[in-house]
């Protein structure tokens, strides 16, 4: 059964642990984008988790949701991994960038590859999440008039899949842009293709336009909007949004987690919701909040919310690691006289 936007704007979050559940490592020092399933949504039993690295996407086990293990590399730079499951298929969606080769002659002479290559979502699927089918475009960045802006090459990210009854919808972000005081890439626009099939063609929802951009006058969403990761809801959608803005009492740029909400999935507008999870001053998560995923575990009343975020370790290496917040209803409490 679907939430309620209302029942989603009454949850109490709270960390799971001051440390990540999932550590970044020496040879994956930024592990970002992070998507989950539960054991009863996956074909073994089992808890699943997915993220990209520097190298490309990885997908994680766990028996508890806890404790994770490496699986295996799924896709070679690969960025911004999703589910998506019907009738008893995985689909995994992801944005997928071309390599830039340049001959060790070249390089010797200073020469590097194009840093900013077009991407594209490509999507495979599976029976068991180990092995998944050839890739197949279902959108290019070049397609996306806004995907491009302040960018040499046209980019498109973090790819979401819904179904309603019109038919399917594919949530994203377009471009970036790059704050100048700690050079972190945040999504510059958030958008919405739809289409007929589920493996496209995808058409842009809202006339060639982003559904949300940045705004110089919103006090969280100034800089940059972010990732936003959507839940369907009974009465519409929910966002939660790692939105980028300027931090004038700290003099920097800094990020936090918020929730957003539309009735038809194109208008967003806050939350009447606090801030669910600001940037801390210290700690493991104390540069940026990333991204996130969550979902609802009917068996305990309880919602599970992975994200991204990272600090710096030795200057100039940022490392990002996957933490845990867990949100329940608030109970109520009997008052006596």
């Amino acid at each position: 059964m679907l939430p309620t936007i209302g029942s989603l704007t009454s949850i109490s979050w709270f960390p799971f642990s001051d440390k990540p559940v999932i550590q970044s490592l020496w040879y994956m020092p930024r592990l970002c984008d992070p998507f989950f399933l539960f054991p009863e949504d996956s074909p073994d039993g089992k808890w699943h988790l997915f993220g990209h690295t520097w190298v490309g996407i990885e997908h994680f086990t766990s028996e508890n949701g806890i404790s994770w293990q490496p699986r295996k590399m799924i896709e070679l730079r690969g960025h911004s991994p999703s589910i998506f499951r019907q009738d008893g298929m995985w689909y995994l969606l992801y944005e997928k960038h071309d390599a830039s080769f340049v001959s060790l002659k070249k390089r010797l002479r200073g020469k590097r590859g194009e840093k900013n290559k077009s991407s594209r979502f490509e999507i495979r699927s599976s029976s068991d999440l180990i092995i998944f089918s050839e890739p197949k475009v279902i959108l290019d960045s070049k397609d996306v008039p806004f995907a491009g802006d302040g960018l040499k090459k046209p980019r498109i990210s973090r790819p979401q899949l819904f179904r309603d009854k019109e038919g399917y919808r594919l949530y994203f972000g377009a471009s970036h842009v790059v704050l100048s005081d700690t050079k972190q890439k945040a999504t510059r626009h958030f958008a919405l293709a739809m289409s007929s099939s589920l493996e496209g063609p995808y058409a842009l929802a809202n006339e060639s336009d982003p559904l949300l951009s940045a705004d110089p006058d919103d006090p969280y969403r100034n800089m940059a909007c972010g990732s936003i990761k959507v839940l369907q809801a009974s009465d519409g959608y929910v966002g939660f949004e790692c939105a980028m803005h300027w931090d004038k009492s700290r003099a920097k740029t800094t990020s936090s987690l918020l929730q957003i909400e539309s009735s038809d999935g194109l208008l967003w507008k806050p939350s009447f919701r606090s801030v669910v999870l600001p940037t801390p001053e210290r700690g493991w998560a104390s540069r940026y909040i990333v991204s996130c995923d969550l979902h609802y575990k009917s068996a305990e009343g309880c919602w599970y919310c992975y994200y991204s975020a990272n600090t710096y370790s030795r200057f100039p290496f940022v490392r990002e690691s996957i933490g845990l917040l867990l949100g329940k209803d608030p109970s109520l409490r009997k008052v006596f006289h």
